[in-house]
């Protein structure tokens, strides 16, 4: 039996804006996960950014809510 994440969730683990780059980069290789929760990691405009251009396509939920992206 093969097991494949679909639900990632690190809500508060200060993953901040270099972070945010690199998981955007991970998951572009891998597009199993459809829900992903990075509540308040200080992820800033370019972190949030990257996830957000990498993961629109697979991902159905995502959070980045109180992660100072800037507006709009």
């Amino acid at each position: 039996m093969s097991a494949s994440l679909v639900e990632l969730d690190l809500q508060g683990n200060d993953v901040r804006e270099g972070g945010g780059r690199a998981l955007a980069e991970t998951l572009r290789l891998n597009t199993t996960p459809t829900s992903l929760n990075l509540w308040r990691n200080g992820l800033g405009e370019g972190g949030g950014r990257a996830l957000t251009e990498t993961l629109r396509l697979n991902i159905t939920v995502i959070n980045l809510g109180s992660n100072d992206q800037g507006e709009g």
